[in-house]
């Protein structure tokens, strides 16, 4: 009985557990306003990756960055059916002037709106921005044709991650 109850209380996470292969070959397709899809790789740029989770890293991750003013945002269009991850920090990037915050996505938001947060577990370790901000990880089955306005922060914008494939 007690082995019973302890596959339950496991159950939540091993129907959680991240299937890699299967979310690399099914990967949404996507546009971002003002962002460009670049090799997710640690870098020395200022704007770069100093830490990658293994995960991310196996499976040839592509992250979006800035090309032009994002104001803090990320305005997604889905091209494709798939997979996508965002990386989101909510570490101080300055007072509330602006308004900015009401448009914040928290995580319970996230979490409401069907996307899952992965943990440091299930990534092999954190993805952290070479300004030390580490990012906190989610991804949805999103659909073509959705369009999303995402914000997390003040300057910082979400960054959508596509997995191109890998092991």
């Amino acid at each position: 009985m007690k082995a019973f109850l302890f596959s339950l209380l496991l159950l939540p996470t091993l129907m959680h557990a991240a299937d890699w292969k299967a979310m690399a070959k099914t990967s949404a397709a996507i546009s971002v306003l003002n962002m460009q899809p670049v090799p997710l790789a640690v870098s020395t740029d200022k704007n770069g990756w100093a830490r990658i989770p293994t995960a991310l890293a196996g499976h040839g991750a592509t992250i979006f960055t800035p090309t032009a003013s994002t104001n803090g945002v990320a305005d997604i269009e889905v091209k494709e059916d798939g997979y996508l991850f965002l990386a989101c920090n909510w570490d101080y990037q300055g007072n509330s002037s602006g308004e900015w915050e009401k448009d914040r996505w928290t995580e319970g938001k996230f979490k409401s709106k069907g996307w899952s947060r992965l943990s440091k577990n299930e990534l092999g370790g954190e993805l952290v921005k070479n300004d030390n901000r580490a990012q906190t990880i989610f991804f949805k089955r999103v659909k073509k044709g959705e369009k999303l306005r995402l914000r997390c922060n003040k300057y910082d914008p979400p960054f959508p991650i596509l997995l191109m494939g890998g092991p």
